[in-house]
């Protein structure tokens, strides 16, 4: 399907999430990382901004409400220090776009569960739960085209992956995107006139990890930033827990392959099958 006609669907792109989402939001409120890039938490421009650049959406058609720190609930991790932020369900509940014709977008949950500790595991039906109230007041405002992305394995990211939670990490996010699939299914069947993509970027990142050089990166288990390196393009993650732009890229033409997918079925799951899918020109 031509880029035109599939941009020609969507007035306009409505997104809630968190730090993987925020293009600036959070460091207008005063919460701004050491390794931002222009309020991103990122080394430049992150997969929403490529989707909509890829769709031929326009900044003055990209309403963004995604702020780092925020959960899937009202609570956002950086609320003690800033109280204004705001989790996913409260940027949800604040901004309710009405347009039938926008694509609205949702990616979440990894903030719910970084915070674990052997004595304190989140329980992900709770997050699942959050994330499926989300998207269904969404249809109920009168949403038909709904994105929404799983997660990485928490538990192999530079900053959890030797940490003693690693193994619980990895555990969590197998429930979480588990309980996502079955979540998204339920909400299609019961609205069939509603377009639900659900992106895995688990299994990218996942066979990214296995097979770094098949993908374009040298360096899949340190942050650039974190290490002072001199060429991000090549690594996975810019600090660590966010992916570089790079890798952003990546994600957001996993995300524009999930929309622009012509096929009959109304739910579709999209993963990254091929090395090739990622053998794409960096930014």
């Amino acid at each position: 399907m031509p880029v035109r006609a599939i941009a020609a669907d969507f007035s306009q792109i409505v997104v809630y999430g968190d730090s993987l989402s925020d293009v600036g939001n959070a460091a207008a409120k005063g919460a701004t990382p050491p390794s931002s890039s222009q309020g991103r938490f990122s080394n430049g421009k992150l997969w929403i901004e490529y989707l909509a650049d890829r769709l031929g959406i326009g900044s003055d058609r990209r309403q963004n409400f995604a702020e780092g720190g925020a959960t899937t609930g009202t609570i956002n991790v950086g609320q003690k220090y800033i109280p204004k932020l705001l989790g996913i369900a409260q940027q949800v509940k604040n901004h309710p776009i009405s347009d039938p014709n926008a694509l609205y977008v949702i990616w979440g949950g990894a903030n719910d569960y970084l915070r674990a500790t052997p004595a304190n595991i989140p329980d992900p039906k709770v997050t699942i739960g959050n994330l499926s109230r989300d998207i269904g007041t969404l249809i109920d405002r009168g949403a038909k085209n709904i994105l929404v992305v799983n997660l990485p394995n928490l538990g192999e990211l530079p900053n959890t992956r030797n940490r003693p939670t690693a193994t619980q990490l990895t555990i969590l996010t197998q429930a979480h995107n588990a309980g996502l699939a079955a979540s998204i299914r339920d909400l299609g069947k019961l609205n069939p006139q509603i377009k639900l993509s659900l992106v895995d970027v688990n299994t990218a990142f996942s066979q990214a990890i296995v097979n770094p050089r098949s993908y374009g990166f040298d360096n899949v288990t340190e942050g650039c930033f974190s290490v002072g390196c001199t060429t991000p393009n090549t690594y996975l993650f810019w600090d660590g827990i966010h992916p570089t732009t790079a890798a952003h890229k990546l994600i957001g033409d996993l995300a524009f392959q999930a929309i622009s997918d012509s096929t009959a079925d109304r739910v579709r799951v999209i993963a990254c099958q091929e090395p090739n899918l990622f053998n794409t020109v960096r930014p």
